[in-house]
């Protein structure tokens, strides 16, 4: 695989903004690319478990049994599961500091 520079990333994007692509063929282009290199497969699955670990170790741990055993709900409760991370994402960081302090047990 060849190292891209800053430039070589903002001609790419440039030219896919430009391109007559949708939004879905730009998806299925960028999954294929993924899906074809092992190291990004690597990087796209280490960080979404680190996230889901960080935001709720709990049901994450309980979506990974889900899917290491194949269960039929593994795909819904990932969904829900990455759903509820980004509806984390849109709440302003001291609102989100707030609930964990308002959701925290008493020492």
């Amino acid at each position: 695989m060849t190292e891209i520079t800053p430039v070589d990333l903002n001609v790419i994007l440039q030219n896919l903004s430009r391109s007559n692509l949708t939004k879905e063929q730009v998806f299925r282009l960028w999954r294929c690319a993924i899906k074809d290199d092992d190291t990004l497969v690597d990087q796209v699955i280490q960080h979404a478990y680190e996230g889901m670990i960080a935001f709720d170790c709990r049901h994450a741990e309980c979506v990974m049994a889900l899917i290491v055993r194949r269960h039929t709900a593994a795909g819904c409760e990932l969904r829900t599961l990455l759903a509820d991370m980004r509806g984390a994402q849109a709440v302003p960081y001291d609102a989100c500091d707030r609930r964990v302090t308002a959701t925290a047990p008493k020492q």
